[in-house]
């Protein structure tokens, strides 16, 4: 049986690389991003393994475009039984010179849209008795920095949600996770100080989902830290 898994911010980074990797593992895929361009390449990319890839683009923070999502990932494939919460957006700087448009925007995305996707999808995973809803956050949502406030709040939050999440949907078979990287190589930590090599690439963040989504039945990783193995 071929699982359908829905991936947001797949068009670059982080959601790419765990594209790739479960289409190597043979999911069907249904993509999520900004860009449409960006999301066809990816989506060629994932083709080349032999599975079926559909993608739609546009605003996360936009609840109509997320019920449009689920509407077409459902037409495209049927029931979703991967969700692979991933899109997300810094909006770093200081409490005191904070654009409050800008808080708002974060926490819409970082947030507010994972727990409207999630409520949008988690019913049909109950009624099948078996799913996976897979949250990438932040090891800022644990040990937060200056400057770093909006951010460090929303993936706090996403914790919260996640480990509240499991509790409600574990006696269903469903799997939820919450994977906590440290710096990712990616173009949100372009402007960081940090050398590419010491930091965790996008493939091990990939690896990591592949790993949970291959656990046992009889067990849930309910939630992996991942820190650069180097120091920064």
């Amino acid at each position: 049986m071929t699982h359908t898994a829905l991936i947001t911010g797949a068009g670059k980074g982080i959601g790419r690389a765990i594209a790739r990797r479960l289409a190597a593992a043979g999911y069907a895929l249904f993509l999520l991003g900004r860009n449409d361009d960006a999301l066809a390449c990816v989506a060629a990319e994932c083709a080349n393994s032999g599975v079926k890839v559909g993608s739609l683009a546009g605003d996360l923070r936009d609840t109509s475009h997320i019920t449009a999502a689920v509407l077409a990932a459902r037409a495209h494939f049927g029931p979703i039984g991967v969700l692979i919460n991933n899109a997300g957006s810094a909006g770093r700087g200081a409490v005191q010179h904070a654009d409050l448009d800008t808080w708002r925007a974060v926490l819409d995305l970082n947030f507010w849209a994972v727990m409207t996707l999630t409520r949008s999808v988690i019913p049909e995973m109950i009624e099948r008795r078996h799913g996976a809803v897979i949250n990438i956050s932040s090891i800022s949502g644990r040990h937060s920095n200056g400057g770093d406030a909006i951010y460090a709040a929303s993936k706090h939050a996403l914790n919260g949600f996640t480990a509240s999440l499991f509790e409600d949907v574990r006696e269903f078979g469903i799997k939820v996770s919450s994977i906590v990287p440290g710096f990712v190589d990616t173009t949100l930590t372009a402007g960081l100080k940090k050398r590419a090599q010491r930091m965790i690439r996008p493939e091990d963040i990939a690896d990591t989902v592949a790993f949970v989504l291959a656990s046992s039945a009889h067990c849930c990783p309910t939630e992996i830290i991942i820190r650069p193995q180097l120091p920064p």
